[in-house]
């Protein structure tokens, strides 16, 4: 009798990004977001930590390389790079991974003109600052950007990889823009020109070679520990992209998303994001 044989598993969505044993940021945030669109998802972890840097104790730490390496080259050996319809690369925990990721990205893309890959540039925001290593500024902007379909950076990132401080949504546009003219189709700058927005929104540019668009979401009170809604934000856009959305309305959908998760947060009264339940 000969054995049947088996083919590689459906995976939607290959998500490379952090990994915390308490809290809701990284894959933490994104696989309950692809489980609710019917999404298969697989979760590459760039760092392992027992909870984020905010708290007074930190466990863990960056993936290294040797591992990060072949967890990327597991996903060829087993077959995922051929069937995956979109990379997610968010939070990156040194440098050189940067480096491993962009070479991988860009043999997959070589192979695959039809793979997207979105990225998020996780370096910081206006309450934190900068919270990665700064040599990872020059590689997201100089080896990842060409290698992105669509990015979603917050202000604070935005302004990272323009080099300037950004003041108007006009200023962030032609910012966008120029990534746009490295590689990506699309950027959406969350947290955009928060100094011009309406009391209680905040606003998100969505930005193309040829349209830019703004919109709004209300501003939802949490506590500081609470991190995570750019990983959802980008996880939600990805997931309502392959499921059928155009743009402006996967950013919609996506900000609704996010608006709902923190009103729950702030219902239940936690210290990390409500995901689920």
């Amino acid at each position: 009798m000969s054995a049947i044989p088996a083919v590689t598993a459906q995976v939607d969505i290959v998500s490379v990004q952090s990994q915390v044993v308490y809290g809701c940021v990284g894959n933490n945030a994104a696989m309950p977001v692809f489980r609710k669109a019917g999404l298969r998802a697989i979760a590459v972890p760039t760092v392992i930590l027992s909870n984020t840097p905010h708290y007074p104790t930190l466990h863990g730490g960056a993936v290294p390389l040797d591992w990060f390496e072949g967890l990327l080259q597991g996903l060829d050996e087993r077959g995922v790079s051929r069937t995956a319809r979109a990379v997610v690369c968010g939070y990156l925990g040194q440098p050189g991974q940067a480096g491993l990721l962009a070479d991988w990205l860009a043999a997959l893309r070589a192979s695959r003109s039809d793979v997207k890959v979105h990225i998020d540039p996780v370096m910081g925001d206006r309450n934190d600052g900068l919270y990665v290593n700064e040599g990872l500024v020059e590689q997201y902007r100089d080896l990842l950007v060409p290698l992105a379909n669509g990015m979603t950076p917050n202000h604070f990132e935005l302004e990272l990889l323009a080099g300037r401080a950004l003041s108007s949504i006009d200023e962030v546009v032609a910012a966008a823009r120029e990534l746009i003219a490295r590689g990506p189709d699309w950027i959406v700058v969350t947290s955009a020109a928060p100094m011009a927005a309406a009391a209680g929104t905040l606003q998100l540019a969505v930005v193309t070679r040829d349209q830019a668009t703004v919109v709004t979401h209300p501003e939802i009170a949490i506590p500081p520990s609470v991190h995570g809604t750019g990983d959802v934000f980008m996880a939600s856009v990805t997931a309502r992209l392959l499921t059928g959305l155009n743009l402006i309305e996967a950013v919609r959908s996506a900000a609704a998303q996010v608006t709902v998760a923190l009103e729950r947060t702030r219902e239940l009264g936690w210290e990390e994001l409500a995901m689920e339940g």
